[in-house]
């Protein structure tokens, strides 16, 4: 009985191992799940746009303000009463030059020039009394001169009679006398001639002196009626009527309108820019600017005004410390030949009204400047421009990432330098959009592929027939 149990509990367990193994043989084994071939890397499409050479002459813009050319203070040149105060001399308005502004009270200096022009005729007298003296003392020591003449002829004569013993002693030494009488008169005469000669000197220097007073006199006379040394408007009035003024005291202020300036601040890689100017002269001093033309455009409304200047100069000695910019000097030489321009940049025939006439200090303009250079250039339209500077070009069907250096971005155009490592002209410049964009990835412009797409379309019409015939056969 114990021998028929473990057979048993040996051979029961083996039975239920045999069903499992019967059981899951006879169940079968699926075949393997179809290996999916990984697909090959495809070209991203892009649109992409042919970079255009452009002409060596680019354009810089900037913002400015303009300031008068120069403002001239007229101060008192005489001290006195102001007596007249003409219309001219008023704030803000426009006066020619030599334009009568005040006339101060001239009674002090006019009586100056009279008395002035008295001792002038006093010192013309005066010399015309000593060239009389002069004149008559000529003729008395040419008398003299024939006096002492016969004085000596009467001692000679007297001497040869005294020896004869047909005259006395006293007789000879009375012509003596007389004969040194003439001499010593002779000689007084002389003398006068060369104190007459010394006195008209001095007189000559007195109606020379006088002369000068004279005109310096009929200077501050003329001093009197202060008048507008320069054509513009008046800026500033400090005095009025019936004031005294003294010698020095400013009168009036003139902002001198022949031409105008427009104060700008250059960027440091405009400078740059503007040095690189391909008219600069040879020879040109370090601190100079080439002439380089510039427009400046001032804006009303919708309408735009525009006038012809010269970037001219820089400003001061050097950058400003608070923006490391350059101030500059744009110099418009007419600031009333305005022009009216529309919106695409064409001159208009006529101003329209309610046209500026001229430059005003304080307005603020865009000044546009014109760079010749002989670096290539080539844009792009502002789309391939990528916010970090970026600009990606298509070569042998890869993704070229460039950073070129840019001139400028103008009428949805960006102009770029064109070198060895940037923007080359008839580059495939890329402007849509892509997700993930690598250097040397493999991208396919839009019209080749929608080309390549538009000839495989006739093949598959021409296979849809035959694919069709199966399931008609069906």
């Amino acid at each position: 009985m114990t021998t028929l149990r473990t057979i048993i509990g040996w051979i029961i367990p083996l039975l239920i191992l045999g069903c499992g193994v019967a059981a899951f043989m006879a169940m079968g084994s699926q075949p393997p799940p179809p290996r999916i071939a990984a697909e090959g890397v495809t070209a991203t499409a892009v649109q992409t746009v042919l970079a255009v050479r452009e002409p060596g002459v680019f354009q810089i813009d900037f913002d400015g303000v303009v300031v008068p050319l120069r403002e001239v203070t007229l101060s008192a040149e005489v001290s006195g009463r102001i007596v007249k105060k003409t219309e001219a001399f008023q704030s803000g308005e426009y006066v020619e030059q030599g334009t009568l502004l005040l006339e101060i009270d001239p009674r002090d200096y006019e009586l100056e020039v009279r008395r002035l022009k008295q001792e002038l005729k006093q010192a013309v007298l005066s010399i015309e009394e000593i060239d009389e003296e002069i004149n008559q003392n000529v003729q008395s020591v040419e008398l003299a001169k024939r006096q002492v003449e016969l004085a000596h002829r009467e001692v000679v004569r007297q001497n040869n009679l005294k020896s004869d013993r047909v005259v006395t002693e006293a007789d000879y030494e009375r012509a003596l006398r007389d004969e040194l009488s003439a001499d010593n008169n002779l000689n007084n005469l002389q003398g006068q001639r060369r104190v007459f000669a010394k006195r008209r000197i001095r007189l000559n220097e007195g109606q020379t002196l006088t002369e000068t007073m004279l005109e310096r006199a009929q200077l501050d006379l003329g001093r009197t009626r202060i008048t507008a040394p320069v054509s513009g408007i008046v800026v500033e009035e400090i005095v009025e009527a019936e004031s005294f003024v003294s010698k020095g005291s400013p009168l009036v202020t003139i902002e001198d309108t022949s031409a105008a300036e427009v104060r700008v601040s250059l960027q440091m890689d405009d400078v740059s820019r503007i040095w690189s100017d391909s008219r600069q002269a040879p020879g040109m001093s370090p601190y100079d600017f080439p002439d380089t033309p510039a427009t400046v455009v001032y804006r009303i409304g919708k309408r735009q005004y525009r006038w012809k200047g010269v970037l001219e100069r820089q400003e001061g000695k050097g950058l400003e410390s608070r923006t490391r910019t350059l101030p500059c000097r744009v110099l418009v030489s007419d600031p009333t030949d305005v022009e009216a321009i529309d919106r695409y940049g064409s001159v208009l025939p006529d101003l329209p009204p309610g046209a500026p006439k001229s430059l005003l200090r304080g307005m603020f303009v865009d000044v546009q400047v014109e760079v010749e250079t002989n670096q290539p250039l080539v844009s792009v339209p502002c789309e391939a421009l990528r916010p970090n500077g970026d600009v990606w070009a298509v070569r042998n069907k890869k993704l070229m990432i460039l950073q070129p250096p840019l001139i400028q971005v103008s009428a949805g155009r960006a102009v770029f330098e064109s070198t060895a490592d940037g923007i080359q002209p008839d580059d495939q410049i890329v402007l849509s959009q892509i997700a993930n964009p690598r250097a040397n990835m493999l991208v396919v412009d839009n019209a080749i592929e929608s080309h390549g797409d538009k000839k495989d379309a006739p093949d598959q019409q021409k296979d849809s027939p035959s694919s069709a015939s199966p399931q008609s056969g069906k």
